[in-house]
């Protein structure tokens, strides 16, 4: 099994946050955490366990994050227990080449997509769910920071990995490789929208345009044709492709977003000493799909009162935030985080599903936001462009397996 790992040991990960202070490819160093790696295909060690060999995998902005160990150690979730040995990739399709006797979910030659990291209840085989699990949000179970009595062993950034078979779903004939990547990032836009769903006559912003807001401004279009979409972009290529798929307004990062916001809703905009602003109306819900404080805090200037912030964007550091929007003028701020279960015209259905079943319609498309390639060979180079987003024009990037 040949697999690309972050070994997460105390030693690496100091030094390399430290030598990447002066130069940022620090992280593809011998001192850097980043691996990869030629182990022996493990053996699968119970009866539930499938091997998978990868077809094709999409770099997220979470591998990105993890990769140049962006996070503070002071934040909630790293109060949890972690794994020494991370196994990058997720967004992957690949084909199941080993099945163990009691796996009835999939067969043999089957093109399948992987939900997550074998951690909930499901995955364990428990016949008592937690109550995540039991509705279908199984990123959130309460148990997935115990520990398992087996560890799935590679990811998507490799030739193949063993999983319990309840953590796949088969991909229709109908997608190709290609759009399957984007059936975990569309699953999270899904829920996403979901958080929040737009109603006839609402003004809604999209905070951020990469691989998740291009998903989410397609579904907010499906879910509501009747609500007006704005996206806020940082560069011009990237404010056509919104147009494209659904927006009908965009300003950008350097704008007087203020004078848009004000522009857009009716909201009167007051100001204050030093720079200061105070919107009086504003979006009806806003979706801050980049997560760090400066859009964070305009998210919740720029809600009228009784709107809703959805924040969905990564961000694995303390914040300096201006609540005072959510008291003053009861704006509602709420996560969103993986895929769930939802209500789609009476049905209840997996995001992942509904995420296959819309690409397969041609409902969301997303043959534009491909936009880079590479063989697992050149990983670094993958990496070095996927991070340098404007020079390259990347929105997403994928690793060819097969």
């Amino acid at each position: 099994m040949q697999t690309l790992i972050l070994e997460l040991t105390p030693a690496r990960m100091i030094l390399t946050r430290m030598l990447s202070r002066l130069n940022a490819s620090v992280i593809f160093s011998p001192a850097s955490p980043l691996r990869l790696l030629n182990i022996p295909d493990p053996p699968l060690p119970a009866a539930p366990w499938v091997r998978v060999r990868n077809r094709m995998c999409g770099i997220c902005g979470s591998d990105l994050h993890q990769l140049s160990l962006d996070v503070s150690l002071d934040v909630a979730p790293a109060a949890l227990p972690a794994h020494r040995r991370i196994y990058l990739g997720h967004e992957m399709v690949g084909e199941v080449v080993e099945l163990g006797p009691e796996v009835q979910n999939v067969r043999l030659g089957d093109r399948v997509v992987r939900w997550g990291r074998a951690d909930d209840c499901r995955a364990r085989g428990r016949q008592t769910l937690c109550p995540a699990c039991e509705r279908g949000h199984r990123v959130l179970c309460e148990i997935a920071s115990e520990p398992r009595e087996y560890e799935p062993i590679g990811g998507g950034f490799g030739d193949s990995f063993i999983t319990p078979a309840s953590t796949l779903l088969k991909v229709p004939e109908a997608l190709t490789d290609e759009q399957a990547i984007f059936a975990e990032p569309l699953a999270v836009a899904i829920h996403t929208a979901f958080r929040r769903p737009p109603r006839p006559g609402d003004k809604v912003l999209v905070l951020g345009v990469g691989t998740i807001g291009y998903l989410l401004i397609q579904v907010l279009r499906i879910l509501q044709p009747a609500c007006d979409i704005t996206a806020l972009t940082q560069f011009d290529w990237q404010a056509a492709l919104a147009f494209k798929l659904g927006a009908d307004h965009i300003f950008m990062v350097n704008d007087d977003g203020d004078a848009h916001v004000a522009r857009l809703t009716q909201a009167r905009v007051y100001r204050g000493r030093r720079g200061n602003t105070m919107l009086i109306g504003g979006f009806d819900v806003v979706f801050d799909v980049v997560g760090i404080p400066a859009t964070l805090n305009k998210a919740l200037r720029w809600t009228r009162s009784h709107g809703t912030v959805v924040l969905v964007g990564v961000n694995l550091h303390r914040m300096r935030v201006d609540l005072t929007p959510v008291w003053y003028q009861e704006v509602d701020l709420i996560g969103s985080i993986g895929h769930d279960t939802v209500l789609w015209q009476d049905e209840p259905i997996s995001t992942f599903d509904l995420a296959m079943r819309w690409m397969a319609e041609e409902r969301v498309l997303t043959d534009d936001l491909l936009t880079h390639r590479f063989p697992l060979a050149a990983y670094r180079n993958a990496f070095e462009i996927a991070l340098d987003k404007n020079r390259h024009h990347v929105i997403k990037t994928a690793f060819t397996l097969n």
